[in-house]
């Protein structure tokens, strides 16, 4: 008797998208970001996305049905069908239906898989494959579905390690936005809680150099920082470390708080979206102790509203400054 032949795998090609990376998390963590309801509406979507859940069922059979907005207001609604889940090894969902079901239109079968690499770290691979070759060139060359997944992904590598993660969307081109954050006269002119302004700014704008500034707050008072660049993109990225100091440059501690982080690593991303720009700021405690860490931890409140005033300040210096 002849064994009967497995059918052939389809043929995907032209139509699939695979994005692979790698974390620094057990599986079982990484895993729960993703299954866990109150965490993934925290970091899903591109970067300046914010998500919004009117139903999940996490379960086979199970739907997704969530609102992803973008960082100019614009509404995507999507619809997730769960078909397949093996926990903590792989998600299987399709995606779409048509904006009747709350889906965007966009139709595709996604599987994430998570494969421990036996050191404490994680792989994770999305891959998805669009119905039709015509619905991939659009995901990938309209909607921009491989740059999306990546930075969908590196924001839930952030949340995970728990870092400080501001956006904004700036009415000013990269170039523009990037000049205010790396030439000191510009820098000197927003940058710092509202109402503080800057009384002395110096940089050497180079790997290893450094910005050394002072700031005097409303009552008089003076404070001092410093970053010392690690990485120049230039106008994609910046990567320092920041720390108080004094007026000689050195590195001290919080005026206020002395368990707060001796240094932090700051990474910010520019990234061009037509005549303005999209601001990203990473913050996280450089070698913290876990009394930098707590302290880091239970000031976020306190960072959003201090960053969140010098957003405003450096959105109304772009718009006094079109130079």
């Amino acid at each position: 008797m002849t064994a009967k032949k497995s059918a052939p795998p389809p043929d995907v090609s032209g139509r699939e998208m695979v994005i692979t990376r790698i974390f620094d998390f057990p599986r079982e963590k990484v895993f729960d970001a993703v299954a866990d309801p109150k965490q993934v509406v925290k970091w899903w979507g591109p970067r300046g996305f914010t998500t919004t859940s009117d139903q999940r069922e996490f379960k086979p059979g199970g739907v997704w049905r969530h609102v992803m907005v973008g960082p100019d207001g614009v509404r995507y609604p999507n619809l997730a069908r769960y078909e397949e889940i093996v926990r903590p090894e792989k998600i299987v969902y399709n995606h779409g239906g048509g904006k009747e079901d709350g889906g965007d239109g966009v139709s595709f079968r996604s599987t994430w898989t998570f494969t421990d690499l036996g050191d404490g770290r994680t792989e994770v691979t999305m891959r998805g494959v669009f119905a039709t070759a015509a619905m991939y060139e659009t995901a990938v060359k309209v909607y921009r579905a491989v740059e999306g997944g990546r930075q969908t992904l590196a924001r839930l590598s952030e949340h995970l390690a728990g870092d400080f993660v501001l956006t904004r969307l700036f009415d000013a081109p990269r170039d523009r936005v990037f000049k205010a954050w790396t030439e000191p006269e510009r820098l000197a002119a927003w940058f710092g809680p509202k109402g503080v302004k800057t009384i002395s700014a110096r940089m050497d704008f180079r790997v290893g150099g450094t910005y050394h500034y002072g700031l005097r707050t409303p009552e008089g008072k003076d404070m001092w920082g410093k970053w010392t660049f690690l990485e120049i993109a230039a106008p994609e990225s910046l990567v320092f470390v920041s720390a108080f100091s004094d007026e000689k440059g050195g590195v001290t501690r919080h005026p206020l708080s002395p368990t707060w982080p001796l240094e932090t690593h700051s990474t910010i991303l520019f990234q061009e979206m037509g005549d303005r720009t999209l601001l990203t700021v990473k913050w996280a405690p450089l070698n913290p102790t876990d009394a930098e860490r707590a302290t880091f931890e239970g000031a976020r409140e306190g960072m959003m509203t201090g960053w969140g005033g010098t957003m405003e300040q450096f959105t109304s210096y772009l718009k006094e400054n079109r130079g």
